[in-house]
């Protein structure tokens, strides 16, 4: 049997998405939660219309040229996954490399938490910008 992250992998990789595994109050975390001018990627989105909103920014930002899961695991309300990707990134035409992981929380068959990291100084050189992180862990 599945867990859930293995059927979100395979739901976001549908041409119908996987919006509807995502609960109204989920937190969706693009690499930092704070919002940046210069790269509109990061920031945090709520709900299926922010899960929504944030792949449709992927898209807009990116041309995948290959994205690979790599690794999956999860517990009854957790869940890791890690892989690679290669983004050519529209604005520049250069090409973004990366290892990445999820952490995500789910409740049943609904996700609460995704947080996405990646190697961000890639992601700013490819598109050219540099940020000053915002970001607080304590």
């Amino acid at each position: 049997m599945t867990h859930f992250i293995d059927r979100f992998f395979v739901a976001l990789m549908s041409p119908e998405g996987a919006a509807h595994m995502i609960a109204d109050d989920a937190k969706i975390i693009a690499v930092r939660e704070a919002r940046y001018e210069a790269l509109p990627l990061y920031g945090t989105y709520t709900g299926p219309d922010g899960f929504t909103a944030f792949f449709n920014e992927l898209r807009r930002i990116f041309d995948t040229q290959l994205f690979e899961v790599d690794h999956t695991m999860a517990d009854a309300a957790r869940g890791f996954a890690a892989g690679r990707f290669i983004h050519r990134v529209r604005a520049t035409d250069k090409l973004f490399h990366s290892h990445w992981t999820l952490y995500a929380e789910f409740t049943g068959d609904k996700l609460t938490l995704y947080r996405f990291y990646e190697d961000t100084a890639a992601l700013e050189e490819t598109n050219g910008v540099r940020t000053q992180s915002q970001e607080h862990v304590a």
